[in-house]
């Protein structure tokens, strides 16, 4: 039953992830992180999924190997983070108290990129 529910909520997790990819509200990482630990929990070949995944898997590695962020990819989410949430807090939120929570969230999310290991190009 335990197993069910973990492979449940991580398909869903996965799905949020999937969306978080092309919309600017939700973040991608740290659903594939808990869909990793909940498939971990339930049936390790679908962590193994997401780890062997074309597009998912080279950051996701980096990231759980400790190896760090490589730097395009911060620039690439920083700069696709800030242009999505400039467009969404001119255009498409109009109460003031929901673009500060949008844009300390971006915020701290842009703290917390920055603050990880970037990973060294091989040269």
């Amino acid at each position: 039953m335990i197993k069910t529910f973990y492979i449940f909520t991580g398909t869903i997790s996965l799905g949020f992830a999937f969306a978080g990819a092309v919309l600017p509200v939700l973040p991608t990482t740290p659903f594939v992180l808990l869909s990793m630990f909940l498939f971990d929990r339930s049936d390790p070949k679908y962590r193994e999924w997401i780890l062997n995944h074309k597009v998912l898997g080279p950051y996701v590695r980096d990231y759980v190997s400790s190896k760090g962020i490589p730097l395009k990819a911060k620039i690439k989410a920083l700069f696709v983070l800030w242009i999505s949430i400039t467009l969404s807090t001119v255009f498409f939120i109009s109460n003031f108290y929901v673009r500060i929570v949008v844009l300390t969230a971006a915020s701290l999310v842009s703290i917390y990129i920055l603050t990880r290991k970037t990973r060294q190009v091989d040269k």
